[in-house]
């Protein structure tokens, strides 16, 4: 907090103080955004934001390349997009580009890139409006361009990814983050935002509510040797709004400016965080590891995507009761070290098998795998780390506790904010057997180390466990 106050996004300048006093070490990336707007008027903006970026804002310095998706956006009364269009056809020469108009569903891949450097390319300025898709392929081109001058409208609050310089693609019909590029400007208008669709919102909120268990993760990770990255004070900024977005949960099913207001600034938070830590670990542990997989599972059988952050949500509660198991039952007198450290012989036909249902061809468990292997080689030299870690068990359960919220705060909170709370009113549904499937076998497609993790080399995550899991999240409404 800044003098008791919580941390501001708008206010680049004050968080980069806050930052660099807590970073003496100089251990955190520098914030690469130039400006952050949020609220009413913000739309209003935007010609002065263009010019500013234009070439130094001089006459003639390039077209200004507006990129959308098909969806038409509403905005009391009017069409968003054809409106920051009109707005900006009054000072620049401007290009409409509508990247993904051929396909039902806008995936963020090779064609979706290609396509959208092809129009980008010799732009002035980039201008994106749309989904958090859209805009994690705009930060891809516009990187490829030779980092072209980059706005992103944001149009709904459902992730943390329009304020970080990393991208969510598929790769191998496997979900990578891989690095893009920060945007140079982000404008969040209050009124598209409070007139997105309600579901979209309530995403945003279960991808907000990840904050009570990402951050355990990362910090996990850290304390038995397997990421090196955990810095705590970028995660602080985003836990110093967790009270606030519980208690608020009433106000933003019923959508009032305010709530909606917060959950943006939270999810900002949240993305400069990844940003200046280098990792998206920071907010993204066992809970997004899930929804990946039933991306994953939809993606290899032709099925319609979900938002990813209700079923984040969603799997926030599960991930919760994980913790608290391991809270309640982890003795570490009773751990056979020797068996926490399986072969990379005996791990690769396993993980070959987890994926082998939803591809026959091979090319997700090769991907998988190639991940995967990395991680188990690490944990394997980090046997003394681990050692430490649960010689030290009862210090580091004091201190896990804290950053880890109960099930039923979570639940409650879920529903009151009218977001889904169970993977079967997850819209598409998911199945019970998928379900099971993603929270099985989450820890094994990619390389990093979260509490499913742990619990797999302690030898407890296994079907019945994972049963349990989601019997325990589903008495506060999380489970099937």
């Amino acid at each position: 907090m800044l003098d008791g106050r919580l941390a501001d996004p708008t206010d680049l300048d004050g968080l980069r103080e806050v930052l660099n006093a807590s970073d003496p070490e100089g251990r955190l990336a520098e914030i690469g955004m130039k400006r952050i707007e949020i609220g009413s008027g913000v739309l209003g903006l935007l010609p002065e934001v263009v010019s500013g970026l234009v070439d130094g804002g001089k006459p003639g310095g390039g077209c200004v390349v507006l990129v959308t998706d098909p969806t038409p956006i509403p905005r009391d009364g009017e069409e968003l997009k054809g409106l920051v269009e009109e707005m900006l056809a009054g000072h620049f020469t401007v290009e409409r580009a509508v990247v993904g108009a051929e396909h039902a569903e806008l995936h963020a891949d090779e064609k979706a890139i290609d396509e959208a450097e092809a129009a980008v390319a010799g732009a002035g300025c980039v201008v994106v409006v749309g989904s958090g898709t859209i805009s994690d392929i705009c930060k891809v081109a516009t990187a490829r361009t030779g980092g072209t001058p980059l706005v992103i409208v944001q149009t709904v609050a459902s992730v943390n990814g329009y304020s970080d310089d990393v991208s969510v693609l598929l790769k191998n019909g496997v979900k990578r983050t891989v690095p893009s590029r920060w945007p140079d400007v982000l404008l969040a208008d209050l009124p598209t935002l409070v007139q997105a669709p309600a579901a979209m919102n309530a995403a945003g909120y279960g991808d907000a509510i990840a904050m009570y268990t990402g951050p355990a993760d990362w910090y996990l990770a850290s304390l038995v040797g397997m990421d090196d990255s955990y810095h705590p004070a970028p995660v602080d900024m985003v836990l110093d709004y967790g009270q606030a977005l519980i208690d608020g949960a009433d106000a933003m099913r019923r959508h009032e400016p305010e709530a909606v207001d917060r959950l943006v600034r939270v999810l900002t938070l949240g993305g400069i965080a990844a940003g200046v830590t280098g990792t998206t670990a920071c907010l993204s542990g066992t809970e997004h590891l899930v929804s990946h997989l039933i991306d994953l599972h939809a993606g290899q059988n032709g099925l319609p995507l979900g938002f990813h952050g209700a079923q984040v949500g969603v799997a926030t509660l599960v991930v919760a009761a994980a913790w608290e198991t391991l809270f309640e039952d982890l003795d570490p007198s009773e751990i056979d070290f020797d068996a926490c450290f399986p072969e990379p012989g005996k791990m690769e036909p396993f993980v070959r098998e987890a994926f082998a249902g939803v591809d026959p061809t091979g090319a997700v468990a090769d991907e998988c795998w190639s991940d995967y292997r990395k991680k188990l080689e690490r944990w394997r030299e980090r046997r003394g780390a681990f050692e430490a870690f649960l010689n030290d068990w009862t210090r580091h359960r004091t201190e896990l506790k804290t950053m880890v919220a109960t099930p039923e705060r979570l639940g409650g909170a879920m529903t009151g904010a009218g977001a889904p709370a169970r993977f079967g009113r997850l819209n598409p549904a998911v199945s019970p057997e998928t379900a099971r499937w993603a929270v099985r076998n989450c820890s094994l497609m990619r390389n990093r180390f979260t509490i499913a993790d742990l619990l797999f080399f302690l030898g407890w995550w296994d079907d019945a466990f994972v049963e349990k899991l989601l019997q325990r999240a589903g008495s506060v409404g999380g489970g099937l």
